[in-house]
């Protein structure tokens, strides 16, 4: 569960995984991307991610940004303005270096975005949100865990089967970590109360794909980023034989097509405007 990173010859793309998750999650989108020419980097960002052997506490939304922003800076350094992209939590942080680091963030692959704990495994979950910030200044919120159940994002049995025998075997899997502290959960909720008010403000090109019967995040998510983003181009795709973790169940196949297809349209996009500054 190591950091991915795949040089190519063509512009580079920044992949994030999802809360108290790895690089695994994505990794099968960064191949592809990779195969198609592109850089791509999907780090591991302790204190937001979980792995093995990783001890690392909790730590608050604004430093899983700067952890993200940090490594964005770094592949730019070297290859240029980014895509950026991400799954649920990791779509979310792509938003938000997308507003904070506006000039090096070419596009957005918004791929299970949640800026709702909405779905429709979560009826318990829901009725925790209002009670979050009475928990901040309490220890309830570093000792309470929520443990991830069936069908843990897949709607694929085979696979579902697969991920639920990772994590009863070592508290962590593809689709992530078995139990998700609330601490987490907090600061997802307060990052995402965030994001929300600054859609507007948000002009890159945005490919938003979530799932029809997605158990985390309703459709009221994608249909917010759709209606509210200040982008110049918004493409929406929604998928309806996977669950949340589009990049590993039924729909991936797709979900990869469709994320080279508009990161080759961006690269298309962006040679007139490098000709056009070299004239």
């Amino acid at each position: 569960m190591q950091d991915i990173f795949l040089i190519g010859h063509r512009p580079p793309v920044l992949l994030l995984h999802g809360l108290r998750g790895n690089p695994l999650e994505i990794q099968l989108l960064a191949q592809r991307l990779h195969r198609a020419g592109h850089t791509v980097s999907v780090p591991y960002l302790s204190g937001y991610g979980q792995r093995p052997g990783d001890c690392a506490p909790v730590l608050p939304w604004q430093q899983w940004e700067s952890l993200a922003s940090e490594r964005l800076a770094a592949l730019v350094a070297d290859h240029g303005p980014a895509a950026v992209g991400g799954l649920c939590i990791g779509a979310d942080l792509a938003l938000r270096l997308a507003r904070r680091d506006e000039r090096s963030v070419s596009g957005l692959l918004l791929i299970s975005t949640t800026l709702f704990y909405d779905g429709w495994n979560l009826p318990w979950f829901r009725r925790l949100l209002p009670l979050l910030p009475l928990a901040h200044p309490t220890p309830l919120r570093h000792r309470y865990r929520l443990r991830e159940k069936d069908p843990y994002g897949i709607k694929n049995v085979r696979i579902r089967e697969w991920i639920a025998r990772q994590m009863e075997s070592t508290g962590n899997s593809a689709a992530g970590a078995r139990d998700l502290p609330l601490s987490a959960i907090y600061e997802a909720y307060r990052m995402m109360r965030r994001i929300r008010a600054s859609l507007p403000d948000i002009t890159q090109p945005a490919l938003i794909l979530h799932a029809a019967e997605d158990e985390m995040a309703s459709l009221r998510t994608p249909n917010l980023l759709a209606g509210r983003l200040g982008s110049s181009r918004i493409e929406k795709i929604i998928f309806t034989n996977s669950y949340h973790m589009l990049t590993l169940d039924n729909d991936r196949e797709g979900v990869t097509q469709a994320c080279v297809a508009f990161v080759d349209a961006l690269e298309r996009q962006q040679q007139p405007a490098a000709a056009q500054l070299l004239a």
